[in-house]
């Protein structure tokens, strides 16, 4: 969809934000700026916003069968007890996806859960095992601590008129809750707000987060999510700043160009705006962050905050793709090094985009896990990340680690495997032949043609070829290429097929070989 952002004149503020929250491994939208015409003639300048729907599902979570609701604000509503009749929470859920029926009962469960007094019989262990079946209150922290810093004035704590702006995903075939940020043109709001606005002070109190923050541990886990949010978006000159100085050199022309721009005044009233308010705009960007930074180190000091080493926490320089150092590309097989990652498992199918109470989320995408350990984790990087820097958390149960920003380079490959085409190994004692076809396994190769899942099982029948072929060489020889792609019937493990030439002459030297594309190589030699 496209997006006027008339609560913005900078048109900057969703777009920072929704980056923000894909940071600290959170699960956000992908924007856009596009101008818009209509028969030749320019409509205005706007953002496209990814649309919130099953394929975003399918790409974020592995899974679009569960129930999409987009939360209806209604009054000042923050998980009050409106009774055990589902019928009354119908207002405040709109089911986006294809069920006949929403599952209102679910919600109603969990609003009781809420609302259900701390005593001798519902101790806050007792309290957070119950919660826990239907939302975790990890990642809720860390949302609602994000708009907090932030300060996000139509949000879930404190906003003007209660719980605003979040689909919420029920996943299939669970009760289990997660709450999706849109729609944040209200952040930047105001930089003395305080980061317990609506959960301790305020207006429009939200009763989950109150009970969260009256139990230390959590109390904690808010403080250091609302440290490592501050610390990702910066100060003057942080990562916050630069951003909007880079993207504003991006769209300046564009923005100020807008022959239709509206904007809320202060008098709440939609009226033009034009090249003078975006300027202005940016630049009450740049003051907010230069403000908001100090208010909220002296707030967290204030509240207690105690700096910690992150847990679960990724190595520096911990993040690699197999075969190359310190960096990953689309669709690699990646490693992650660190600790208190998670408890030793393998999924049973390959691989699972939650394990254990453990995701990988690179760039706010729960990427592909295939085996989990205390200090190791191995992940696919998704097909779709852009050459550059991607983000990369750990979760574990909720508690989110540092972020480490991981170089992605086209490809990073990596050769498993030389195969002749009976399936026989290539070896010293079973050489390569004149005018043999090589069937070479490796990883690594980088993005792929059509829309394949993240996940996608190489197929069988409409073959998925890589995006760039890369050059094979036998010694010193060209190799022809006639496939490369996923291997059918595999996850992340590429296929290229390789023909020597007839003329080809070994000179009695070992076998090797190598693949590379985009200044990327990797070698191998006959055992």
């Amino acid at each position: 969809m496209i997006k006027a952002n008339n609560e913005d004149p900078s048109n900057l503020h969703e777009w920072l934000t929704l980056k923000l929250f894909r940071m600290m491994g959170l699960p956000a939208p992908r924007e856009a700026p596009a101008q818009v015409f209509l028969n030749g003639q320019i409509l205005g300048f706007y953002f496209i916003v990814e649309h919130e729907d099953e394929t975003f599902l399918q790409r974020n979570f592995g899974e679009s069968g569960g129930y999409l609701y987009e939360w209806e604000q209604n009054g000042s509503y923050g998980f009050n007890n409106l009774g055990t009749d589902p019928s009354v929470y119908a207002p405040l859920l709109e089911l986006k996806t294809g069920q006949p029926t929403p599952d209102l009962q679910n919600f109603t469960d969990l609003v009781q859960i809420i609302n259900q007094t701390s005593s001798a019989s519902f101790t806050d262990d007792q309290f957070i095992a119950a919660l826990s079946a239907y939302l975790n209150p990890g990642l809720f922290l860390n949302h609602i601590a994000i708009e907090a810093v932030m300060s996000e004035a139509d949000g879930i704590c404190g906003g003007e008129v209660g719980m605003n702006n979040f689909d919420l995903y029920q996943f299939q075939n669970q009760t289990l809750y997660q709450m999706i940020v849109w729609d944040k043109d209200m952040t930047f709001w105001d930089p003395t707000r305080d980061i317990l606005y609506g959960i301790t002070t305020g207006n429009n109190i939200n009763l989950l987060a109150q009970r969260l923050i009256a139990i230390p541990q959590y109390r904690t886990m808010y403080l250091n999510a609302v440290a490592k949010a501050q610390s990702l978006l910066g100060g003057a000159g942080g990562w916050g700043d630069q951003e909007i100085t880079t993207e504003n050199s991006i769209i300046y022309d564009y923005a100020t160009n807008d022959p239709n721009k509206q904007c809320i005044n202060s008098a709440s009233v939609l009226g033009p705006c034009g090249a003078a308010d975006y300027i202005a705009g940016v630049q009450a960007d740049h003051s907010f962050l230069a403000a908001r930074y100090p208010i909220v180190e002296a707030a967290l000091a204030a509240d207690g905050y105690v700096p910690a080493a992150p847990d679960p926490l990724i190595q520096s320089n911990g993040v690699s793709a197999s075969g190359a150092s310190q960096n990953i590309s689309p669709g690699s097989w990646s490693t992650i090094m660190g600790a208190d990652l998670g408890s030793a498992l393998q999924a049973p199918d390959g691989t699972a985009r939650i394990l254990g109470g453990t995701f990988v989320s690179v760039e706010g995408v729960r990427a592909p896990v295939s085996v989990i350990s205390s200090d190791t984790i191995q992940f696919l990087a998704p097909t779709d990340l852009a050459p550059g820097s991607a983000n990369v958390v750990v979760s574990n149960n909720g508690a989110l680690s540092n972020t480490v920003a991981v170089p992605v380079l086209t490809e990073t490959p990596n050769i498993l495997a030389v195969l002749h085409q009976n399936g026989t190994t290539v070896s010293q004692t079973s050489p390569v032949v004149p005018a043999e076809t090589l069937v070479i396994y490796a990883t690594g190769l980088g993005a792929l043609n059509g829309n394949l899942a993240i996940d996608a099982v190489g197929p069988s029948s409409v073959l998925a070829t890589t995006v760039d072929v890369p050059q094979v060489l036998l010694g010193s020889t060209p190799l022809s290429i006639y496939y490369s792609g996923l291997a059918p019937g595999f996850v992340g493990l590429y296929q290229v097929n390789a023909t020597v030439p007839p003329t080809w002459v070994s000179g009695g030297a070992p076998t090797a070989l190598m693949i590379s594309d985009q200044g990327q190589s990797a070698m191998w030699q006959a055992q």
